[in-house]
């Protein structure tokens, strides 16, 4: 299976996964049964089309931005952006100002994009208690606490990594980092890294914990 059609059907798993942890994402798919939303992120060498029926089918997309655009209807929409903006599509608000920044472009029907952000901008997920299910109650509380720890560092560095790409274009298309810039990035690594290794740790002696009682 080629390297995009298995990143589209990990994706495709990732998100119907998400959907299905929260029950009230069913109403909100619905009202986007038959809608499509493309998507042109940048550096991503192929575009992805998410197809909305009762689950959420990932394809990859060959033709280029504008033979997509070209065959929109008032059913689909087409976003090109890059990946540091993406996190800030989740809210509707923002779309606006996006488009005004430079930083999206949308063609189509924007109520299709304003609809799935929706969707996932509204997900409500109870990890603790999804764990809490098949452990206790304690052992879910510490495991989402240093989750969330976790995810905090790894936040951080994924900032990092964007404002080192977004820098990094200089003339002539070569890529340069600022030295204190890639040390920085580094350190924000091998801080991720500790931080997994104390949490690979601790949930090892929580299990242990929970095995003798």
């Amino acid at each position: 299976m080629p390297s995009s059609a298995l990143f589209s059907a990990a994706i495709e798993q990732a998100i119907n996964r998400l959907l299905s942890l929260d029950s009230d994402s069913k109403a909100r798919l619905s009202r986007l049964n038959g809608m499509r939303l493309y998507l042109f992120i940048d550096p991503l060498p192929n575009a992805i089309c998410l197809v909305f029926s009762t689950q959420v089918d990932v394809l990859t997309e060959y033709d280029d931005h504008s033979d997509v655009v070209a065959k929109l209807d008032d059913k689909s929409c087409c976003i090109q952006t890059r990946v540091s903006t993406l996190p800030s599509l989740k809210d509707t608000n923002q779309l606006t100002r996006l488009i005004q920044q430079g930083e999206l472009t949308v063609d189509g029907a924007l109520s299709v994009a304003q609809q799935v952000s929706g969707l996932f901008q509204h997900l409500d997920i109870d990890i603790e208690e999804i764990i809490a299910t098949n452990t206790t109650d304690v052992f879910a509380h510490s495991l989402v606490s240093a989750a969330k720890t976790l995810s905090e560092k790894a936040r951080t560095g994924s900032e990092m990594v964007s404002r080192v790409l977004g820098n990094a274009l200089v003339e002539e298309k070569q890529l340069a980092a600022h030295r204190l810039a890639v040390m920085h990035f580094s350190d924000n690594v091998n801080a991720l890294r500790d931080d997994t290794a104390r949490l690979e740790a601790r949930l090892n002696h929580l299990e242990s914990t929970r095995s003798k009682s």
